[in-house]
C-alpha cells in the first residue's frame, strides 16, 4: 500500500489529480451557478460585500452558500463563495485521486498481465458518484420540468458523493495496492 501511495506523489499523478480537480471545480461552479459563462462582453472589475465574514458561512439552500465577493471579466462572472469553492475542490479532489488511482491499478495490472480493463474498473463506483452532485443542477441548466425535485436532491447528493467518493477511494487503493503487489512493483 505504501508504493500505492507513493505513487500517488510522483509529479505525473499529482498533475493528473489537480488538473482533474480544477476542472471538476469549474464544472461544480458552473452547476451551482456561482460561474457564469456568457457572451457579454463586460470590462474588468470586482467588488466584495461589506460584510463578508457574516456571508462566508450563510447557507442559500443545502450545501450552497452565499457570495461574499463578485469578479466581472470579458464573457464571464464569478461569484465568490469560499464555501461553494471549498466543497467543489474538495470533490474535485477525491475525483482527481481516483482517477490517479485508477491509472495506478491499470499501470499494475497490466504489469501483472491482467487485463488494463481490471483497473479502471476498480475505480468506476468512485468515478459515478463524483457526479452525483452537479447532475441534478445539470439537469435544471438544460431545462428538464424536474426543477424541484432535482433542487431538492441537492441537499442530498453532495453529502453522498462525499462518502461515495471517499469510499471508492479507498476501495481503488486496496485494489492498486494488490495488483501492484502482485506485479511485485
Amino acid at each position: 500500500m505504501r508504493k500505492v501511495v507513493h505513487s500517488l506523489i510522483k509529479p505525473a499523478n499529482q498533475v493528473l489529480a489537480w488538473s482533474i480537480a480544477a476542472a471538476y471545480l469549474m464544472l461544480f461552479l458552473v452547476a451551482v451557478a456561482d460561474l457564469t459563462i456568457d457572451g457579454i462582453w463586460r470590462p474588468l472589475s470586482s467588488f466584495a460585500a461589506s460584510d463578508w465574514q457574516n456571508l462566508v458561512l450563510r447557507q442559500r439552500s443545502p450545501f450552497q452558500f452565499e457570495t461574499v465577493a463578485v469578479v466581472e471579466a470579458p464573457w464571464l462572472v464569478w461569484l465568490i463563495s469560499p464555501m461553494n469553492i471549498a466543497i467543489g475542490l474538495t470533490l474535485g479532489l477525491l475525483t482527481g485521486l481516483q482517477i490517479a488511482l485508477v491509472r495506478i491499478a491499470k499501470d499494475c495490472a497490466v504489469a501483472c498481465g491482467l487485463s488494463p480493463a481490471t483497473g479502471i474498473l476498480a475505480g468506476l463506483p468512485g468515478l459515478l458518484a463524483g457526479s452525483a452532485c452537479c447532475a441534478p443542477l445539470l439537469f435544471v441548466l438544460l431545462g428538464i420540468q424536474v426543477t424541484a425535485s432535482m433542487v431538492t436532491l441537492m441537499g442530498l447528493l453532495v453529502p453522498v458523493a462525499f462518502f461515495l467518493l471517499g469510499a471508492g477511494l479507498v476501495m481503488t487503493l486496496r485494489t492498486a495496492a494488490r495488483r501492484c503487489r502482485e506485479a511485485r512493483i
